[in-house]
């Protein structure tokens, strides 16, 4: 199924968007006057729109979204990683390169959707009513996804419908309102009705969007923009194309007392090579070692580094400290809370997403400790020099002076990399989903506690399906505030990773009307101390499940024992919003220095 894409869209990646060079049209293969000629080509232009959400950043993933959790609350990334932490300390610019490669990114991928959708009624006549409609409606929902993103980051954007040329390239921007309200209106309930409820699952796996996941696209669109009724309308949609087709998948939820001795907490069944086929896993961006470029560095950015990885990115302390108890208490609420016992009685999910010392990864022991300067290779059983602490570039480590904050990242860690070593930073051509059935009930879940006339039960029964699936208790209350501070909390644990957090800490609102963002990425990010010391900070965790520290407060009433990892701040009016690049502003006559956004 891998090779599926790839295979049929190799004659047409060479193909440039929207660049007519050509002033002869060869009659035996397409060109880009003439592309596309068929059904057969037309397919392959729509698998190459797909293959171009891959074409991120070095290769990382979907575009650069999946790593944007690390630069939130709820993530950490290594200090000095590139120019990430501008992006958590207000000083971000028109010329920083991961903004201005995003922005690059959507307009490009836009310009391989026009290329097919621009000529795809002259050649309808050649395909069925049918393939016609599905073609259509699976480049429409792409520019949605892709223009949702752009107006998300950037605000108001150039809305470009048509392949441009040298002559007609100049555009304004458009209100985001307007953007928003076309690619919704493009999303025709009766186009997308057209789409298979789910594409062939043996040929295409998730790689190939389908109603329900079309209907899920309409329905976070939606929810994106405060559209609660509309994507209370559309979740509940999908969610009936769903029935028989989409579901949660079963995750092992055992705890390990001796982790290191007893076994290892693995979610790969979902977020691993067998999530790709999988029944939660609605829509995935696909990726393959066969092709050239077509790979991505994810499991080098995550994994530790006695594997040979970066251990570039990992979860915060905050968030560590978010996870429930298993009697679905907060840390500081809750009886079987023992700080010095912090991993005991807790939420499945911390262990199974989230990895910390004294536990094994792919199957090598993983610790922070300073003194251990060799670990245990439980696939050979042989001791192993502790990269992660010790030796050259260690300082890089996990919590090293230059580290992400102690922990990384577990959630997609795979079985198949157990007794491998990472040779190369690209290698990885795991499929990242970016669309599966936990998001959709949390989409319904949310759009129904915050509409006006919401049902508050459906909401209710949203969030238990998937605290059920890892054991959680369930939630009882039918209050709209405790269902909402219920919904935040899983959203926050069950999506960590997955890239929603900037999203969403930029739709949810305090009291006065400003982002929560403006909260939490304030002030200081905390990382256990370099001493490998078990944190002993008592947190206050609010009503949005977001954690803050005072270092008065700690559990033994000893001095607090975190260290700082970066100071974040947030300039509201300002950090809602990425800047447009330079580039942009210099070379198109529509947009000038004073149509910036605010602030930059």
């Amino acid at each position: 199924m891998k090779k599926i894409i790839i295979l049929i869209m190799i004659s047409v990646l060479s193909l440039t968007a929207c660049d007519k060079t050509l002033e002869r049209y060869p009659l035996n293969g397409p060109s880009t006057g003439t592309f596309p000629a068929s059904e057969e080509e037309a397919l392959s232009g729509v698998l190459v729109s797909y293959k171009n959400l891959a074409n991120s950043e070095l290769q990382y993933s979907n575009f650069p979204t999946r790593f944007t959790d690390n630069i939130t609350d709820i993530g950490t990334h290594r200090v000095g990683l590139r120019s990430w932490d501008y992006f958590v300390t207000s000083t971000l610019t028109q010329t920083n390169s991961d903004a201005t490669y995003l922005y690059g990114r959507i307009y490009k991928t836009a310009g391989r959707i026009h290329l097919v959708l621009d000529k795809l009624d002259d050649i309808k006549d050649k395909m069925s009513e049918e393939t016609y409609l599905q073609f259509k409606a699976e480049l429409l929902c792409l520019r949605a996804y892709i223009y949702d993103m752009g107006c998300q980051f950037y605000g108001d954007i150039p809305f470009i419908d048509h392949c441009l040329t040298l002559e007609d390239y100049a555009y304004p921007r458009t209100p985001r309102e307007q953007v928003i309200n076309r690619i919704l209106e493009e999303m025709d309930d009766d186009l997308l009705d057209a789409l298979p409820v789910r594409w062939e699952k043996a040929k295409w796996g998730s790689c190939r969007i389908g109603r329900a996941a079309a209907y899920t696209l309409k329905a976070r669109i939606c929810l994106n923009w405060g559209r609660y009724a509309e994507a209370a309308k559309y979740s509940s949609k999908a969610m009936e194309l769903s029935e028989g087709v989409y579901t949660l998948e079963p995750l092992d939820c055992t705890y390990y007392p001796n982790a290191l001795t007893e076994g290892e907490p693995s979610a790969s069944e979902l977020f691993g090579f067998e999530g790709e086929t999988c029944d939660e896993w609605m829509w995935a961006i696909q990726y393959n070692k066969l092709a050239a470029s077509n790979v991505h560095s994810m499991v080098y950015t995550y994994s530790s580094r006695v594997a040979n990885g970066a251990a570039g990115c990992g979860p915060s302390q905050a968030l560590m400290d978010t996870f429930q108890c298993t009697d679905g208490k907060s840390i500081t609420e809750s009886p079987l809370y023992n700080w010095q016992d912090p991993w005991n009685h807790r939420d499945p999910r911390l262990d199974l997403y989230c990895l910390r010392s004294d536990t094994r990864i792919n199957n090598v022991e993983y610790s922070t400790d300073p003194n251990a300067k060799q670990v245990r290779d439980y696939n050979t059983n042989a001791m192993v020099n502790n990269n992660d602490v010790y030796g050259n570039k260690s300082e890089y480590g996990p919590n090293g002076t230059k580290g992400p904050g102690g922990y990384l990242w577990r959630k997609f860690a795979d079985k198949a990399y157990y007794g491998e070593t990472l040779t190369t930073s690209y290698e990885d051509d795991l499929d990242v989903c970016i669309m599966r059935y936990a998001e959709l009930l949390l989409i319904d879940a949310e759009a129904n506690i915050e509409m006006n006339g919401g049902d508050l039960k459906r909401a209710q029964s949203d969030i238990n399906q998937i605290r059920q699936r890892v054991k959680m208790p369930k939630i009882t209350t039918l209050d709209r505030a405790e269902l909402r501070s219920a919904l935040r909390y899983e959203r926050t644990v069950e999506l960590c990773a997955e890239g929603f957090r900037w999203f969403d800490i930029r739709r949810w609102k305090l009291s006065d009307g400003r982002p929560l963002a403006a909260k939490v990425v304030n002030g200081p990010q905390y990382a256990p101390a370099f001493k490998n010391n078990l944190s002993n900070a008592k947190p206050t965790i609010d009503e949005n499940w977001t954690v803050s520290y005072d270092p008065a407060q700690t559990w033994d009433g000893k001095d607090f024992n975190l260290r700082v990892l970066i100071n974040m701040f947030f300039q509201t009016g300002k950090d809602e919003l990425w800047p447009l690049p330079d580039t942009e502003i210099r070379t198109n006559p529509k947009i000038n220095q004073e149509d910036q956004n605010p602030g930059y």
